[in-house]
């Protein structure tokens, strides 16, 4: 599958609080070593933290140029954009149970399409599902990203991945996936938490 349409999906199931290690399901997760039970538990209260923010972004970024844009306002607001430098532009909008998708790529209609979801959405992690998904971790050496000091944790079964969680204020920093095929990464960065976001449902067509 090309990166261009894996990232797009990376996003949904971070969102889902499907929070793994790599992109790609494996049976060999199963058999992960041990890990430690204090560094999940950190990994887990940091999603907790990310529940209770009042606005956050994250911003995917993978090898072939693809981005995605993910803007949050809690309890039920949600401004998704994928850029592709092959593919184009894809954007998606939530509020509530209102939905809002515009896609600028060849061949395709203009405008913007309105949909309704049968369930409001909901922007917090669930929790559990966290606990469920989440591959055994380990405490690594902690260390900076933009200045900032973070603690780091990694999959116990090695192969790469990691997430980065920002010391002073125990919310996740970056989060680095690790396709299990083809070796290539996905990074997620968490920023701009409680800036004035500002989400809104365009008008239809």
């Amino acid at each position: 599958m090309r990166t261009s349409l894996v990232v797009p999906m990376i996003v949904i199931a971070v969102l889902d609080g499907c929070i793994v290690f790599s992109y790609r399901g494996s049976a060999a997760l199963a058999a992960a070593s041990q890990g430690d039970p204090a560094a999940k538990a950190e990994v887990v209260a940091a999603f907790e933290r990310l529940n209770s923010v009042t606005s956050y972004r994250m911003k995917t970024s993978a090898p072939e140029g693809t981005t995605v844009l993910v803007e949050v306002v809690p309890p039920d607001k949600r401004h998704y954009v994928a850029q592709s430098p092959t593919r184009g532009t894809f954007e998606y909008i939530v509020v509530g149970t209102q939905t809002r998708e515009r896609v600028n790529m060849p061949g395709q209609p203009e405008g913007w399409r309105c949909t309704a979801k049968s369930r409001p959405l909901d922007t917090r992690f669930n929790l559990d599902r966290v606990k469920q998904n989440l591959t055994e971790v380990i405490r690594r050496p902690d260390t900076v990203i933009d200045g900032i000091p973070v603690h780091t944790y990694a999959p116990a079964s090695g192969g790469g991945g990691a997430l980065y969680v920002v010391v002073q204020t125990g919310l996740p920093r970056r989060m680095v996936l690790v396709d299990k095929q083809s070796g290539k990464t996905a990074t997620i960065d968490f920023y701009d938490y409680g800036a004035p976001i500002t989400i809104a449902l365009p008008p239809c067509g």
